[in-house]
Parts: C-alpha cells; sequence; structure tokens
C-alpha cells in the first residue's frame, strides 16, 4: 500500500484513500476540492449504512420496486407523494397499512422506512411479536427504561404484522407503552391483516385495545390493501410460464 494511503486511513480518511488515484488533475484547488467532495460521499454512504443497520430491516425494498393498485384504497386527503417524501413524518402522523397477506404491506411499509433511513432519519423496523419478546427481554433483566430512552429518538418506528400472533398480556401492556410514547411525538407505520374491531385477539384486553386503537387512529392515515396475494400471483405466473402456458 502507498505511503500516502496509509497516511490517509490513518486520519480517516478512507474516501480519499479509495479513489484518490482515480481523480485527474488539473490544478491544486480543483484537485483537492475532488478529494474532498469523494471523502463527503464516502461519509455519508457509512452513515446511510449505518442507519440501515440499525434500524434492522428483514429484507430490502425500494420505492422505485413497489407497485400502486387500484386495489390500493388511500383515504382523502392522503396521496402517495405525501407518504413517498415522508411529510408525514413532519406532521407527526402515522400511516397504518391494513389487508390480506401478500398484497404489499409490509414492501411498502419498508421501503419508505429505507427512504427515511437513507434521508438521515432514525429508524426502527419489528414485527409486533418481536418487539413484544423484546420488551418482555428488556423489562425481566431490568434495561427497559434505557431501552425506551433510545426509541424515544427515534423518527420512525415500523411494527409489522401485527395480527399475526397473539402477544402475551405483558407484552402487549409494554406495547401498549411504546406506542403511547410515539403519540405526537414520532410517527408509526403499522402492518395488519386484521381489522381494528379484531385486535383484541391480539392483545387479550378489550380496555387495552380501544384505548392502544383510540391513540393510534387520531393522527392517523388508514390504508386499505385488498386484492389476490402478490406473491400468490408470481408463483402462479412463474408456474405457468415454465409450463408454457
Amino acid at each position: 500500500m502507498p505511503e500516502i494511503e496509509t497516511m490517509m486511513r490513518q486520519v480517516k480518511l478512507g474516501g480519499m484513500a479509495k479513489g484518490w488515484r482515480s481523480i485527474p488533475f488539473i490544478d491544486p484547488e480543483q484537485y483537492v476540492t475532488a478529494l474532498l467532495k469523494l471523502e463527503l460521499l464516502e461519509r455519508e454512504a457509512n452513515r446511510i449504512n449505518r442507519r440501515m443497520k440499525k434500524a434492522n430491516f428483514r429484507v430490502l425494498k425500494t420505492l422505485d420496486e413497489f407497485v400502486w393498485t387500484p386495489k390500493i384504497e388511500l383515504p382523502n386527503g392522503l396521496t402517495q407523494a405525501y407518504m413517498e417524501d415522508l411529510s408525514f413524518l413532519g406532521a407527526k402522523e402515522n400511516l397504518i397499512f391494513m389487508g390480506t397477506v401478500g398484497t404489499g404491506k409490509t414492501h411498502l411499509a419498508t421501503a419508505i422506512a429505507l427512504k427515511a433511513c437513507q434521508e438521515g432519519r432514525d429508524v426502527r423496523f419489528f414485527t409486533a411479536a418481536e418487539l413484544g419478546n423484546i420488551l418482555l427481554e428488556k423489562n425481566s433483566k431490568g434495561s427497559l427504561n434505557s431501552f425506551l430512552a433510545g426509541m424515544k429518538k427515534t423518527e420512525l418506528i415500523v411494527i409489522d404484522e401485527v395480527g399475526f400472533v397473539p402477544l402475551h398480556k405483558d407484552a402487549a401492556e409494554l406495547l401498549f407503552q411504546v406506542i403511547s410514547d410515539c403519540y405526537e411525538r414520532r410517527s408509526l407505520i403499522i402492518t395488519s391483516n386484521l381489522e381494528f374491531s379484531q385486535w383484541n385477539t391480539i392483545f387479550g384486553d378489550n380496555r387495552l385495545t380501544a384505548a392502544l386503537v383510540d391513540r393510534l387512529i387520531h393522527h392517523s392515515h388508514i390504508v386499505i390493501f385488498s386484492g389476490e396475494s402478490y406473491r400468490l400471483t408470481q408463483s402462479m405466473q412463474r408456474q405457468r410460464a415454465a409450463k408454457g402456458v
């Protein structure tokens, strides 16, 4: 490794160390400016990667890959652009995606959250069951307050798959605390295959469920996803193609 590259790495100029040879030299000012831009781009890419790792996405999905269909029903006053440009974050509003399995709820939630990461926002992604288990574990180890304090620094929390697995009573109460802490302070995206009237089967307590739903819907946009499972449709199309139909 050339000495100049070694020294760049020693002073934490990894972007320069990677690309200094590729920059054409016209004059000193142009060359130094190009070097600094290279370093700034590298640092921003590293920041985005750290935020994405912290968010803990299960898979990465982008808005470019998402297909908006007539089966996705937006409420009055909500537009695709309002969600995609993250305007709801500034307003401390929630997005609730409800509908049958495989209709794109998780894809859209992930894609919006990923864009938030790329724009410098602090994001966390959980399934409801995963978050419930984390809260129970933190509570039993005496580190719940520290975990909740860290969550308060988050601008967007995604809670996916509400309704797939019933929650333990204590987990439901702790999840209620997380959602209550978010009220008018930060945004949530929640995906569920159940209507609100069925959420008591998840949380196991009618009063807790009513209070939780009340807080959620006050500053929320509810988007309904209907139609056939996207994954099932793709699978059937692949089978037909393989058979030459």
